[in-house]
């Protein structure tokens, strides 16, 4: 009894660990083994993760739990478990991972963990990271017949126990052979010791304590006592995604505090811009529900009267931003473009002038000038031409060399080329303030903008409810995607990205209906049910 109280400790202290992460949520310790590989001079077994430098092996997945605080040269000193674990007989844990959650200190990399990673095989892999690292199958756990009891363990922490007849810990770092145990079932062998695989199995013995020797459903001689609690993906996300929908629901209450509104939302499956997007009814609203909008906003082209300028609340020449590269003005009318230049702006001819960035072209009677927020021309007319970058727009004045497809795989709304007349319009953003510097880095990162439906209302008079309760915002963590029966409200495998179908998303008819209305709070997982639900505010 001890020993599974310390057992299950351990589980709840790592869970609150790689949840609590500062850098990437989710991600968990490497084992300490019985080698100096975090190269600090300290013995083997010295409690702390041996953050690995060196070529990858599976047998660097099993070790010791580590409870002690990292050190140099791992990337930065974290705060340990806190707490040295240890079973009844004064063992102290042992503990295998799945390198899908462990940071590549040979590539400097964290791992990329969200709800996509749940479910092998993965057919959105966003974890596939600069050293070739894709993702991996989880590791395994047995029951005493060998029967799979799971195959999609993110860890496993174990009980080593006395040692048995062959096993010798008096050494100064007794191998994981001296602790953990071996069982043959019929012609099967089955060691907890291995770690050859990165899918490896770890079976939950009987306790020989309480095996006869006559037993024949066991092979004899019968010598096993590894006792062990194992931490499923499904687990870990479900924690996982409560602070996702906390940080998601205060970075949100953040943003409206400082700006008196909530941003417009960006269309679902936007996995490459994931900006606020203008409806195609009218140009000066936006979505209200859709993906969080965790990229800067779109620019959007409004007519004008004999307008002279393009603007952009946005950096034009940024590429986190609106994306531009360049803008080309060519003179259609008034003076030529005196010659001279400076800054990112070339003078081409005396009717044209191409910026890369902020500059001007000509003097003060026949100028082209650009800055960091758009162009605008003195004394001559003409036409602007936008390479790359993110534009929407009414009619008039504005023409695409390149229309955008939208897929399954990419609902992308940007344009290659747009000109447009300086005589039609103006170029200006959708006047949302960009919401991704109230989010922590990790959470872009970590790609959770893809699990994280958002409703939103304008004005704040407008309401949504849930479960009987009024609210002006709310964020719905969307989980994994429910692939196997029952499936939920869609009927079928849900598919995400989606470009056109919210029940990709959301699990249940109330959720994916669009009336404004969302399940409680307080509703609860189930098989084909995976969306949680946050207030923003009130």
């Amino acid at each position: 009894k001890q020993t599974m109280l310390e057992l299950n400790a351990a589980k709840q202290a790592l869970i609150a660990w790689a949840v609590a992460h500062p850098n990437s949520p989710g991600m968990m310790p490497w084992p300490d083994r019985n080698t100096d590989l975090d190269f600090d001079g300290d013995s083997a077994y010295d409690g702390k993760s041996d953050c690995v430098t060196t070529t990858f092996q599976p047998s660097y997945l099993l070790g010791q739990l580590p409870w002690r605080a990292q050190s140099n040269p791992c990337v930065m000193p974290h705060t340990g478990l806190g707490a040295d674990f240890r079973d009844a007989q004064g063992n102290r844990l042992w503990y295998a991972v799945s390198r899908n959650l462990i940071r590549d200190y040979q590539n400097s990399e964290y791992p990329i963990i969200n709800p996509g990673m749940a479910n092998p095989p993965h057919a959105v892999t966003p974890y596939l990271r600069q050293g070739g690292t894709d993702s991996y199958p989880w590791l395994k756990v047995l029951d005493r017949n060998g029967n799979l009891v799971s195959d999609r363990v993110a860890a496993v922490i174990i009980s080593p126990g006395s040692p048995l007849d062959g096993q010798d810990r008096s050494s100064l770092a007794p191998d994981a052979s001296q602790y953990l145990d071996t069982v043959r079932i019929g012609a099967a062998t089955f060691k907890n010791s291995d770690a050859a695989l990165v899918d490896e199995d770890f079976i939950m013995g009987e306790d020989s304590r309480n095996v006869s020797s006559n037993d024949a459903s066991l092979n004899q001689p019968y010598y096993f006592n590894d006792k062990l609690v194992y931490i499923t993906i499904d687990e870990l996300l479900a924690v996982l995604e409560k602070r996702v929908g906390e940080v998601a629901r205060a970075s949100l209450k953040n943003y409206q505090d400082a700006n008196g509104y909530y941003p417009y939302a960006a269309q679902l499956g936007t996995t490459t811009n994931f900006a606020c997007e203008l409806t195609t009814s009218a140009m000066t609203t936006g979505l209200m529900a859709g993906v969080l909008p965790v990229n800067n906003q779109s620019c959007a082209y409004t007519r004008t009267a004999s307008a002279t300028t393009l603007s952009c609340e946005e950096s034009i020449f940024d590429a986190s931003s609106s994306g531009v590269t360049s803008i080309r003005f060519d003179r259609t009318s008034g003076g030529n473009i005196a010659n001279t230049d400076s800054g990112l702006c070339t003078r081409n001819s005396s009717t044209r002038c191409t910026c890369t960035g902020a500059g001007t072209c000509g003097n003060a009677t026949s100028r082209v000038l650009c800055t960091s927020l758009g162009c605008s021309s003195t004394g001559l007319r003409g036409s602007y031409r936008i390479t790359n970058g993110k534009f929407r727009f009414r009619s008039g004045g504005c023409s695409q060399n390149t229309f955008p497809t939208k897929t399954a795989a990419s609902c992308s709304n940007s344009n290659s080329v747009i000109t447009c007349n300086t005589s039609d319009g103006d170029l200006s953003s959708c006047g949302d303030i960009s919401f991704k510097n109230y989010l922590p880095t990790w959470f872009v990162t970590n790609q959770w903008q893809n699990y994280v439906y958002y409703q939103m209302t304008r004005p704040a008079s407008a309401t949504i409810t849930l479960g009987g309760r009024t609210t002006e915002s709310a964020v719905v963590t969307t989980g994994r995607p429910i692939i196997s029966a029952p499936f939920a409200y869609l009927g079928g495998a849900q598919l995400t990205p989606s470009c056109n179908d919210v029940r990709n998303y959301l699990d249940s008819e109330e959720n994916a209906d669009g009336d404004m209305t969302l399940d409680a709070t307080s509703k609860q997982r189930a098989t084909n049910y995976n969306d949680q639900t946050f207030v923003v505010a009130p």
